[in-house]
């Protein structure tokens, strides 16, 4: 059984492109094996960095108003505190890394016409190559998914769609069961938004995560780097 988190970071989107802002969108999926496992480590990091986390924490995303912990937002760590998520993470092969990165400049403006099917459609090409090449084993996959950027109406369209090209026509994989969450309940989506941010953040041209994602590259905890347009 394959079970893979999912998030983004950045949007679909062709206004204000640079190197900074807007230029890519990234899918980070998760897949782990051993998730008891890896939500104790998630749990260990947000116990030995709550008074870290609290001070970095600046548009009270992480923390509810009372102080109590919420949830972990990459977007809210700062470079310091990502590089330390990652060392505390990659100790022990727990789970893989599997990226998806729409470059937003080279996408056609008729692909974002509907993102949730963009975003369907992404998913779909990564986990058809990665297949096609054994980096993801046949098995029966679930994925979780954080709901708060789909849309109500689009939420059965990807299990379908996976089933029908993956497990019908190409016989790649044996099953896909997909559920959409509250990334607050289900907390190793949150491991897959802070390694989606972390992605993005390097790609703005963050020299200090350069070394970062080589280590994460040298030691095979990502196995793909998927780019759309595929040139």
């Amino acid at each position: 059984m394959n079970t893979f988190y999912v998030d983004e970071s950045g949007s679909m989107t062709k206004k204000g492109l640079d190197k900074r802002h807007n230029r890519y969108f990234i899918v980070c999926m998760i897949l782990t094996n051993d998730s008891k496992k890896l939500l104790r480590v998630y749990k260990r990091f947000i116990s030995s960095n709550i008074d870290k986390l609290r001070k970095t924490d600046k548009h009270n995303k992480m923390f509810f108003k009372n102080g109590k912990f919420k949830e972990l937002k990459g977007s809210s760590l700062t470079i310091e505190m990502k590089q330390k998520f990652i060392n505390f993470f990659c100790q022990n092969r727990l789970f893989d890394i599997y990226y998806i990165c729409s470059d937003n400049k080279k996408a056609e403006d008729i692909f974002y016409s509907n993102t949730s099917r963009a975003f369907n459609y992404l998913l779909k090409l990564s986990v058809e190559y990665n297949s096609s090449i054994n980096n993801i084993k046949k098995s029966i996959n679930y994925f979780y998914i954080d709901e708060r950027n789909i849309r109500t109406d689009s939420k059965a369209t990807l299990r379908e769609y996976l089933n029908t090209e993956l497990v019908s026509a190409n016989h790649l994989q044996k099953l896909f069961v997909v559920e959409y969450c509250n990334s607050e309940s289900k907390k190793l989506i949150q491991v897959a938004d802070v390694f989606s941010n972390i992605y993005y953040t390097y790609l703005a041209k963050d020299t200090k995560l350069d070394k970062d994602i080589k280590k994460l590259i040298d030691k095979k905890y990502i196995k793909n780097e998927f780019y759309f347009p595929i040139s």
